[in-house]
């Protein structure tokens, strides 16, 4: 049922009588939250905030039904921010399979070896790895690996065939176009690990960690290097003060050409967490760390390079581990914790399916539109994708259309039960896990996706209750140019999740004298 109406307010209270309040009490506790009770508690919310600036959209969805039970300015093209991985994710889902694996392996090719990429988001991941176990030479199981022990299994792997040396190490990134970052990403953030773009090979997050600790009257030192890579050039124009005043504020900048890292800002005491900077050329980064620790190994190499436009199409004898990362685990630390490059990955690959050729902004673009389109039909029509992260305030989507979207998802028996468990929920994980905390966790969840870029803040998902009743909703919030106004936005989306979680935790509950 599609709640158009405007709320009227009189100005006074209408007392109704005791039947009617304790019949409405009984619908609500005993069966269905009335729609109509939870539009207007939602519009009141709305109407609330105090925000005359702000454009505010609103849409919630009976999943099981896919019927409409509010719409609020429902067909705005709204800037989605981080809910944008929701569209990613699901098309994945449906444009891959569930089972889809992402598969990166060596090959050697007489003294040639070659990594061929898969796009894969995950390779090397430091928290992914964390989580790992792997088995030593001597047999022994160890929980928590590290991008060094990765890299070291390819070296053991080589090692073993007899080789003394490679004439060249090529890394093929090819199944992705090479483009850069996307050309409506903030240009004044392009060093930061988040604005890193997706390729063909990803390494350790595409990210370069740095820890450092105070120098007394000098420049501070840099205490760790991950992955470690002495032939990267670095400037060290940080200080070392330790003054009352004075705190940690290291920051690292790229030379976007040379790849060279500049240390700015002042170290007081020692990081314990590292410091990430975007890599130039992630694929590149792969040949030379492999190089140098083959090297290492005692194995010499000529030179360490990614395929060019020439280069055959890769062959030889696979040496060492596949690397694999099922698309699950993609999804889900793509929506908890919002991982950018994962979203982009995802798109590319997901172009790269669709199409045969090397996936890229473009390609990837129409083949998210495709899929959704398939799904929700003209609600898709408004919808403009710019990336697939949201980082990119190119993109453009309807609140009714995220909502048609996510109910569409959550019916698919193949895709659905995935999807919703790749989402972070309210009170326990990801993004939201210091929300929401009002709500009974034993009567109804939140699972949903948070998105914020400058003057935008958004929140979509699912609020499911014990019954297995469940809402579909979007909350999204453009042009937060007043003060406070993010914090109004955060809060009337909690309070959108807590009015659904009520109902359908109402459910739930006896009826009153039962």
């Amino acid at each position: 049922m599609l709640d158009a109406t405007p709320p009227r307010f009189s100005g006074r209270c209408r007392i109704l009588p005791f039947a009617t309040l304790f019949i409405a009490t009984c619908a609500l506790m005993a069966g269905a939250a009335p729609v109509r009770d939870v539009a207007s508690a939602i519009r009141g919310e709305v109407a609330s905030l105090g925000l005359k600036k702000a454009v505010i959209a609103v849409s919630v969805r009976e999943v099981a039904s896919g019927t409409a039970v509010l719409s609020l300015h429902g067909n705005e093209p709204m800037v989605p921010a981080s809910n944008m991985k929701l569209l990613t994710t699901g098309a994945a889902l449906l444009g891959l399979s569930p089972h889809f694996v992402f598969r990166t392996q060596l090959l050697r090719d007489g003294d040639r070896l070659i990594v061929v990429g898969d796009g894969d988001p995950a390779l090397g991941d430091p928290e992914l790895l964390a989580e790992s176990s792997y088995i030593d030479a001597q047999g022994v199981a160890h929980t928590g690996m590290t991008i060094e022990h990765l890299l070291q299994a390819w070296v053991d792997a080589v090692r073993a065939t007899g080789v003394k040396s490679i004439s060249e190490i090529v890394v093929d990134d090819r199944i992705f176009a090479r483009e850069g970052p996307h050309p409506l990403w903030p240009k004044d953030q392009l060093d930061e690990e988040y604005c890193s773009p997706p390729c063909g090979v990803n390494f350790h997050g595409n990210g370069l960690q740095l820890t450092a600790a105070p120098k007394p009257g000098g420049a501070p030192t840099i205490t760790s290097m991950s992955p470690h890579a002495p032939w990267v050039k670095i400037v060290n124009k940080a200080t070392s003060r330790t003054g009352k005043n004075d705190r940690n504020t290291m920051w690292v900048a790229r030379d976007g050409t040379s790849g060279e890292l500049t240390i700015y800002g002042n170290v007081k005491t020692a990081y314990v967490a590292p410091i990430a900077v975007a890599l130039s050329d992630p694929a590149l980064f792969l040949s030379q760390c492999l190089a140098s620790r083959l090297a290492t190994a005692g194995i010499s190499v000529g030179r360490a390079r990614t395929a060019g436009a020439s280069d055959p199409a890769p062959r030889g004898t696979a040496v060492g581990p596949v690397i694999q990362t099922p698309l699950s685990v993609v999804v889900t630390r793509c929506n908890v914790e919002s991982q950018n490059m994962y979203a982009e990955s995802l798109m590319k690959r997901l172009a790269a399916a669709r199409t045969g050729g090397a996936g890229s902004w473009t390609t990837g673009a129409t083949s998210v539109k495709s899929v959704i389109t398939q799904r929700i039909g003209t609600l898709a029509d408004a919808f403009v994708i710019s990336d697939g992260s949201g980082l990119s305030r190119g993109n453009r989507v309807t609140a009714d259309g995220m909502t048609a979207w996510l109910a569409a998802l959550a019916n698919d028996s193949a895709v659905g039960p995935t999807f919703v468990e790749s989402l972070a929920v309210g009170g326990k994980s990801g993004t939201v896990r210091k929300r929401m905390k009002d709500i009974d966790p034993a009567l109804a969840t939140v699972a949903c996706k948070t998105g914020y870029i400058d003057k935008v803040s958004c929140l979509s998902g699912f609020v499911t209750g014990r019954d297995g009743t469940r809402y579909a909703f979007s909350v999204l919030a453009n042009n937060l140019c007043e003060k406070d106004s993010v914090g109004k936005a955060k809060k009337l989306q909690d309070r959108v999740a807590k009015i659904l979680a009520d109902a359908v935790g109402a459910r739930a509950r006896p009826a009153l004298g039962g």
